[in-house]
């Protein structure tokens, strides 16, 4: 049989409101662009009421959809510090449904033509649904209210439903399994006279047709056959009762900021960029989880989008080069831009070589890493003047992530994070280096796993690590993991502030000077980069002094978009107009 059995759509409706519950008066949000044109997110005349909308094929895909569109929805709210109202009734009055479309497949309905005596044409279909439908719907107001059918020429419409407030989304999963095994049971041609034989029919219906939608049907038999269903529940709910719940949902919905429901393999990157398109009404498909590859859909084009920033508009030799951080450092050095002195020392040298060449680093500040890595991975800076043991102990250590290693002169300052998108930079932010600040009891190993257990962590993907740089960096302080610090005593862990060690994003878009966003877009033009990170190092923003010391063709932007302190900037959404996804 054809796997397409059908379409579901679902259209609900939220009431803004805010945190007490008191309606909003507030125009539509800004965050969701032209609500004549958001496919997922728009609103009534009274632009308080909310209208989130999604399609997919089976019950299971457009709950899950519909879960991501609150979420962001919530997000967007939460910084206007307004959220969604959980009931249909406010003020004794319905002021939100819910609405769901049933769409069967052309051709499956050919073959259900094979297994039951139906109408010739689907529409007539419809209208048969639609008289059945009413019938039943006497045994099912208790939990949805006095439900609407209507038989358009193209699928069938179930409306005037009230919201569930007993689901954090408005319609349950069990609710859409109901409705979904509801229509194609009004296929057949039986009675009934109660829930027990509704029941009995949704099953049969279920296990022919292979609907998958038992464990709804049951759950919602079950709740109908209850003294006190649904609707008797809510109306024993105070208005006070229906804010607490709001406000719990919406927390909730808050703390998925970071993160998919479903797709929890997605890099952070992707998820940015999702949850930016589904508030500007772009349409997605996850294609391939593990390696994080997208498809989205707008503005009449399609376009492919791999970890969030690997797209077409980018040549294929940037990140070839980029990833070269030797090659990558002298081509910028050739455009007149300042980096970092290094010589390259390779595995196939003898030790004798490498001493030789490395000896004029002895007693300086220097930097050590592979020659092509990413994440910090290999790193080990010294602040501090290096020994020669130490230095000869990072370059074997360097030695086990790549065949070349690069021993370079250390810049004093801080490390900011340029993004430039297009040619432009979009956003800067400096990498805080892993660290715990202390509160007098608690051991250094035991701050770690609270942070860690942090939704900017935990979420995002950046953990603080507990590796052989952070001993090393301990024991230089004469500290270790069963240390316990002083109260308010911050302590740094580690040489390196890549956020995928643990370091944290501090936004400094507004503060950063012009002249150094130049710099950056400077950098980005030496390659011809559409979407890059420029990572540079600044000790005195009022002078002009700078070394950049690596530019990223796989920019982690989570980090400016969702930084661990200020405000983020709209990184996706930039991407997103870079495909010409939206305008």
């Amino acid at each position: 049989m054809n796997q397409n059995k059908y379409v579901i759509s679902i259209k609900r409706e939220a009431l803004r409101c805010s945190f007490k519950g008191k309606k909003s008066l507030k125009s539509f949000p800004k965050a969701f662009g032209n609500k004549e044109k958001n496919i997922f997110i728009s609103c009534n005349e009274d632009e308080s009421i909310l209208k989130l909308k999604v399609s997919a094929s089976n019950y299971k895909n457009v709950y899950i959809k519909m879960q991501e569109i609150t979420n962001v929805v919530v997000n967007e709210l939460h910084s206007l510090k307004e959220m969604i109202y959980a009931s249909s009734f406010y003020d004794d009055c319905m002021i939100a449904e819910a609405k769901i479309n049933i769409k069967i497949d052309k051709e499956y309905y050919e073959e259900l033509r094979k297994i039951y005596d139906l109408p010739e044409k689907l529409e007539e279909a419809y209208i048969l649904i639609k008289k059945r439908m009413e019938y039943i719907n006497s045994f099912i107001q208790k939990s949805y209210g006095k439900i609407k059918i209507k038989a358009n020429k193209k699928d069938i419409s179930i409306y005037n439903i009230r919201l569930n407030i007993f689901d954090k989304y408005g319609i349950s999963e069990s609710d859409l399994m109901f409705f979904v095994s509801s229509v194609f049971m009004c296929l057949r041609d039986i009675e009934i006279s109660n829930i027990k034989e509704l029941q009995k029919a949704l099953l049969e219906t279920d296990k022919k047709l292979n609907l998958k939608c038992e464990d709804g049907i049951k759950n919602i038999c079950n709740e109908l056959k209850e003294e006190k269903t649904r609707i008797d529940k809510e109306n024993e709910y105070s208005k006070e009762d229906i804010i607490n719940i709001s406000n719990d949902y919406n927390e909730y919905a808050y703390n998925q900021r970071y993160c998919m429901q479903k797709n929890k393999n997605l890099v952070a990157e992707s998820v940015v960029i999702i949850k930016d398109a589904i508030a500007n009404g772009i349409d997605f498909e996850v294609l391939n989880e593990n390696k994080s590859t997208v498809e989205f859909r707008g503005n009449g084009n399609i376009e492919f989008v791999i970890e969030g920033n690997k797209t077409d508009r980018d040549n294929y030799i940037f990140p070839i080069i980029t990833d070269d951080k030797y090659i990558s450092k002298q081509e910028m050095k050739k455009a007149g831009l300042s980096v970092p002195n290094a010589i390259l020392l390779d595995k196939d040298m003898n030790k004798k070589d490498i001493e030789e060449l490395v000896s004029e680093y002895y007693n300086k500040k220097i930097v050590v890493k592979p020659r092509n890595t990413n994440y910090g991975t290999g790193i080990t800076v010294f602040s501090k003047k290096a020994s020669k043991s130490q230095i000869l102990n990072a370059i074997e250590y360097a030695f086990k992530f790549d065949n070349n290693v690069l021993i370079e002169e250390y810049k004093k300052g801080m490390e900011y994070r340029f993004l430039v998108i297009n040619g432009k930079v979009l956003s800067v932010c400096h990498r805080r280096i892993a660290s715990v600040v202390g509160d007098g009891k608690s051991t250094i190993k035991e701050l770690i796993d609270a942070k860690n257990k942090e939704p900017w962590h935990a979420l995002t993907g950046t953990p603080v690590k507990m590796d052989e740089p952070v001993k090393e960096y301990l024991k230089l302080q004469d500290l270790n993991y069963e240390s316990i610090i002083p109260e308010g005593k911050r302590i740094f862990l580690r040489t390196n502030s890549n956020c995928s060690t643990g370091g944290e994003s501090i936004d400094y878009t507004d503060i950063m000077p012009s002249k150094f966003k130049k710099i950056a877009e400077k950098a980005a033009k030496v390659f011809d980069a559409k979407i890059c990170g420029v990572d540079i190092i600044i000790d005195n923003l009022q002078k002009d002094e700078y070394s950049i010391i690596e530019i990223n063709d796989n920019p982690g932007y989570s980090i400016n978009e969702w930084p661990y302190e200020g405000r983020g900037e709209k990184i996706g959404i930039s991407i997103l107009k870079l495909l010409n996804l939206m305008n």
